[in-house]
């Protein structure tokens, strides 16, 4: 067997090793979702917890307090914590399950998670292109996941990064998303901090799609294709032995 050249793109697509079967696949899905649980519960105690507890406390001070303007000042500071709890929970809220994706569909979301890292150092620049037709809630949640994660691992490792997402019609009723990043973060490395390719790749393929990642000396680029439309549990191919293959759902 050649060696690879040193520094050339590797598709990813095609690992030297094996793929992971459903087992290992159900086992790298559990361990994202106690991940995110965890993450989850982390936010509501450090963050959440602590601000209805300032809450609380200011609201007792205005209750005892007899001055009218320190009142006041103690009122103005239970609307501040207020308005600053309810951003927190909303930005929770859309990490969990982003609201456009259900009502506006997978052009909106993504537009949505670019406004939303709009703050970041990194310039992460989105081009939409017209797509047939809207995909279904399965193919564009696994899509949005994709990306999201995709996004948060460049972000972690490389905050000044330049980040170009695109999403296209690919033709024969599939779309495509081309993520490309000039920091070269995303590989197939067993990347930390829950960038998890193997798992997203069995997404995409469980609902007849495919994932590429080319890595390469200080750029990267990962590649979806997606059907339109969600294949129903019967058109899942059968294993050798006849039993069909289950997939990963959100």
């Amino acid at each position: 067997m050649v060696p690879p050249r040193s520094g050339a793109a590797a598709d990813n697509d095609t690992p030297a090793l094996p793929e992971p079967g459903n087992g290992t696949l159900l086992r790298r899905a559990l361990r994202v979702e106690e991940q995110e649980r965890h993450a989850v519960a982390r936010v509501l105690h450090n963050e959440i917890g602590q601000a209805v507890s300032a809450i609380k406390m200011s609201a007792h001070l205005a209750l005892d307090e007899a001055d009218a303007e320190q009142r006041r000042q103690d009122l103005q500071d239970i609307i501040r914590i207020a308005d600053d709890t309810v951003g927190r929970l909303r930005d929770l809220s859309t990490r969990l399950r982003p609201p456009q994706l259900s009502g506006l569909g997978l052009e909106a979301a993504l537009r949505g998670e670019v406004e939303h890292l709009a703050g970041a150092t990194a310039a992460v620049s989105l081009q939409l292109r017209p797509l047939a037709q809207e995909p279904d809630e399965e193919p564009a949640l696994a899509c949005f996941r994709s990306v999201q994660q995709a996004l948060a691992q460049v972000l972690r490792h490389a905050p000044a990064a330049r980040i170009q997402l695109t999403l296209a019609d690919a033709g024969e009723g599939r779309f495509s998303l081309l993520l490309t990043e000039d920091a070269g973060v995303l590989s197939d490395d067993g990347n930390p901090g829950g960038f998890d390719l193997p798992l997203l790749r069995g997404r995409v393929r469980a609902l007849g799609g495919q994932l590429r990642l080319a890595s390469g000396a200080g750029s990267a680029t990962l590649q979806l294709h997606l059907p339109y439309r969600a294949r129903q549990d019967d058109d899942a191919a059968p294993s050798p032995a006849g039993a069909r293959s289950g997939s990963i759902r959100e």
